[in-house]
């Protein structure tokens, strides 16, 4: 598992991501996303199986049903699955809000601290190649 999180505002539902976290020498390509709602005695396959490797997952405070993921993709090819999802509906569906590029993945988010609403995004550039591993930053003008 890359990202487990615990929902504040209802603790039976808990969200898992897939895969390793972060991109290192030994890494797990995730299967997606899981959901369970009775406190993880039981859990639901709920998507984004293609993105790859999952960081970090994080449910908005008071709601349980916004869910945001950070992808750092498939770490051995670029994929354009990469970046920043967001479910408005406890994984339902899913949409990418932020995707910088096919070799740059989400590596953390992180809630602005007293306001749910701004979520802050760390993204990293980011391969596994079998001799090396490719890791820096990524320019991103908004």
């Amino acid at each position: 598992m890359g990202a487990i999180e615990v929902s504040l505002s209802d603790p039976n539902i808990v969200y898992a991501g897939t895969g390793s976290s972060k991109i290192r020498s030994n890494v797990s390509i995730g299967r997606g996303m899981y959901k369970s709602t009775d406190a993880g005695k039981s859990w639901s396959f709920i998507g984004l199986r293609n993105v790859g490797q999952i960081a970090t997952v994080r449910v908005h405070p008071a709601n349980p049903d916004l869910v945001y993921v950070a992808t750092t993709g498939n770490p051995f090819i670029a994929n354009k699955e990469r970046g920043v999802y967001r479910s408005s509906d406890g994984g339902k569906t899913w949409k990418n809000i932020l995707f910088v590029s096919d070799t740059c993945g989400a590596a953390d988010l992180e809630f602005q601290p007293g306001s749910p609403n701004v979520i802050f995004a760390s993204m990293w550039h980011g391969q596994r190649k079998p001799w090396t591993i490719i890791s820096g930053r990524a320019r991103v003008d908004l």
